[in-house]
């Protein structure tokens, strides 16, 4: 998005996507086909975020196969957002590669989560 109204359009959609989504879990799918398409185009970073609610046991989907996800193309930055409280987001936090889960138990920090990522990755670059 070029600009703060094409992000908020790009939100928007997000929102409603997700209020309207059939129920059951296809988040592995759903982090595979991101990888797969962000790195597929030509760009100068790649991103991927993964947004759940942390109920990634009731679906039977290991935090180690999410992991796995994450990592899988070495060019794209794929984390893992979990906004949810508790102990089972933080249990899923601490199972993924490191650094790359983290838990927003409250929606207002969601910029912060997103700033910290973004922090992260520039550092790493510099590193």
């Amino acid at each position: 998005p070029a600009n703060r109204h094409e992000r908020l359009q790009i939100l928007q959609k997000m929102w409603a996507h997700a209020q309207f989504c059939m129920s059951g879990d296809h988040t592995l799918e759903a982090a595979e086909a991101a990888v797969s398409e962000v790195a597929s185009k030509e760009a100068d970073d790649y991103f991927v975020f993964l947004l759940s609610d942390a109920n990634l046991r009731r679906y039977g989907i290991a935090p180690e196969e999410l992991g796995e996800v994450l990592v899988a193309d070495s060019r794209v930055n794929a984390f893992a957002i979990f906004i949810a409280g508790g102990s089972e987001a933080d249990r899923l936090v601490k199972a993924l590669p490191f650094g790359r889960g983290y838990v927003c138990a409250d929606t207002a920090r969601l910029p912060g989560a997103f700033k910290e990522i973004f922090s992260s990755v520039s550092v790493q670059k510099t590193s």
